[in-house]
């Protein structure tokens, strides 16, 4: 069942990349040759806001010991279809003919989900010692970014440009019983690190845009968390991971201009995200710290979102 979610994951994301791909292709296919560009274009702000719908699957598991031994998998979880609605605000700046400036923040909040808690005595997960199978509420996320773009090219029908920048995301993940006040572990992640992008529109009609983006990131992981139902840990902080990794984000859009100033967006998205193997140091209750491996943590997102955006020149 694992290793069938794993594929199920990577086949998404590989069907999200080809489309996004061929999106790109095409638009590429439609820039002008030099000297052919658009007028230059006014200096202006674009304000978007949106409402968010999302389900994840999220999963870490740590070794017996710092060697990836004594079994190579110890624990496991698994966080299975968490759904969460909320809000994105974003500002964009065109600084020139060529760079535009973005800083965007979004907030969501979890209402249904679930929850595996797996160990095992032996290695490829087998002879599993406990297995725990919980709920997963009100697990809220927050997502900070900053972007520098630079435009590739520019016309009326076709715009093309490429970016970096600097993101933060943050989850809480959360293990209960049925009731919410039977809380039995928290577990708190953040990914950050540099980004960059590659994004672009082809205008269908006269208020008809198709939007596509593509990206990637470099990310440094660090979570801590408090095993509330183990006695035996330390509390409030029983464990911290640690680890680096890549991550890729993918989005499809269509924005509809209903007037000048503002136009309404429909759109879905993307992300993978996962690291490498890392260090897990266990705080026992007694005083003692225990160090071993991380193996690995992966987060897949899916997204659609629907908002306004707003010019003003």
């Amino acid at each position: 069942m694992a290793q069938q979610n794993l594929v199920n994951e990577r086949t998404i994301m590989s069907q999200l990349l080809k489309i996004t791909t061929l999106l790109h292709g095409l638009l590429l296919f439609f820039i002008p040759a030099p000297g052919q560009t658009g007028p230059p274009q006014k200096t202006h702000f674009r304000l978007s806001l949106a409402a968010l719908q999302s389900t994840e699957s999220f999963r870490w598991s740590i070794a017996g010991n710092e060697q990836g031994t004594g079994p190579n998998i110890l624990s496991e979880l698994r966080f299975a279809a968490l759904k969460r609605t909320g809000f994105r605000v974003e500002g964009r700046y065109r600084l020139n003919r060529y760079l535009d400036l973005s800083a965007a923040a979004g907030r969501q909040y979890g209402y249904s989900g679930g929850v595996t808690d797996v160990d095992y005595a032996a290695d490829n997960r087998s002879r599993p010692t406990s297995y725990l199978r919980l709920q997963s509420k009100k697990n809220p996320t927050s997502c900070y970014r900053f972007q520098l773009h630079y435009r590739i090219a520019h016309t009326r029908s076709v715009s093309v440009s490429a970016g970096g920048g600097y993101a933060i995301s943050k989850a809480r993940y959360r293990m209960q019983d049925r009731s919410p006040a039977s809380v039995k572990g928290l577990y708190d992640a953040q990914w950050q690190g540099p980004e960059f992008c590659l994004e672009g529109w082809v205008q269908l009609m006269q208020s008809w845009r198709l939007l596509a983006g593509l990206g990637g990131r470099y990310n440094k992981y660090k979570a801590q968390a408090d095993w509330i139902y183990r006695s035996d840990f330390s509390h409030p902080l029983s464990f911290v991971h640690q680890a680096k990794g890549w991550g890729m984000n993918g989005s499809l859009g269509l924005n509809y201009q209903l007037t000048t100033r503002f136009g309404l967006h429909l759109g879905g998205s993307m992300q993978q995200w996962e690291t490498g193997p890392g260090s897990d140091l266990l705080f026992m209750a007694n005083g003692q710290i225990t160090p071993t491996r991380m193996n690995e943590s992966v987060k897949t997102q899916l997204c659609i979102d629907l908002g306004g955006v707003f010019d003003f020149w």
